[in-house]
C-alpha cells in the first residue's frame, strides 16, 4: 500500500491500493480544526506491520512539531493507530518517517468490515459519515472505519450488524472487541 494512490472521491490524500473507492475525506468522520485540506500539508508516515508478506503500511499525516503528527485518513490494515491520532515518528533514511508510538488517540474505535455485494457502498458510507464514521474503501465491498465517538460507534456497530457480511472492532490500541459473521471474503 502506498500514500500516493488516491480513492475516486476524497479531496484529501489517502492510503490504499489503487482499487480504493472512498476515502476519509469522502464519509464525514470528526476531523478537528488540525485536520489538513490541502495535499501539501501531508507527509507519508510508515507504520510497521508484524506480517511476513506486508511490512508496513503508509498513512498520511500532518506535521505538528517537535517529532509529532497528526495521522490524516483512516489506516487499512492497523487498528491501534487511527485517524485524529497524535503519533510520535522519526526519520529511518532520508525522506521515510516511521512510527515510532501514539501519544493520543483521537479515535474510540476502529473497525473492518466487508458488505454484501447486493449494498450500494457509497449510501451506505455516506450513512456511516453523517453519524460521524470516516472510513477508507479497498474494491467495492472491503473497508476500514474510524469512529471519534462512542455513541457513533455503538450507531455503526448496529448498522454493520444489519448490513455487513461481517465486521471486527477494535479497541484504540488494537484490541479485538468484537467480531460478527463470517469473514471470508468472497471472490
Amino acid at each position: 500500500m502506498t500514500p500516493t494512490d488516491r480513492p475516486e472521491q476524497s479531496p484529501s490524500p489517502t492510503a490504499g491500493d489503487s482499487d480504493q473507492t472512498t476515502g476519509s475525506g469522502a464519509t464525514g468522520g470528526e476531523p478537528s480544526g488540525e485536520h489538513p485540506t490541502r495535499a501539501t500539508e501531508h507527509v507519508h508516515l510508515r507504520i510497521p506491520l508484524e506480517h511476513p508478506e506486508i511490512p508496513s503500511e503508509c498513512v498520511w499525516a500532518v506535521p505538528l512539531g517537535q517529532g509529532r503528527f497528526r495521522i490524516a485518513n483512516v489506516p487499512f490494515l492497523v487498528h491501534h493507530v487511527g485517524l485524529g491520532d497524535v503519533v510520535v515518528a522519526v526519520e529511518v533514511e532520508p525522506g521515510t518517517l516511521e512510527l515510532v508510538e501514539v501519544v493520543e488517540h483521537g479515535h474510540v474505535a476502529s473497525f473492518s468490515f466487508e458488505l454484501p455485494r447486493s449494498a450500494d457502498p457509497r449510501e451506505f458510507l455516506e450513512r456511516a459519515g453523517a453519524i460521524g464514521i470516516a472510513s477508507e474503501g479497498m474494491g467495492r465491498r472491503l473497508f476500514a472505519s474510524s469512529a471519534h465517538r462512542y455513541d457513533a460507534a455503538e450507531r455503526f456497530e448496529r448498522m454493520l450488524e444489519d448490513e455487513a457480511e461481517w465486521f471486527e472492532r477494535f479497541a484504540p490500541d488494537g484490541r479485538l472487541l468484537r467480531q460478527f459473521g463470517d469473514a471470508l471474503l468472497e471472490p
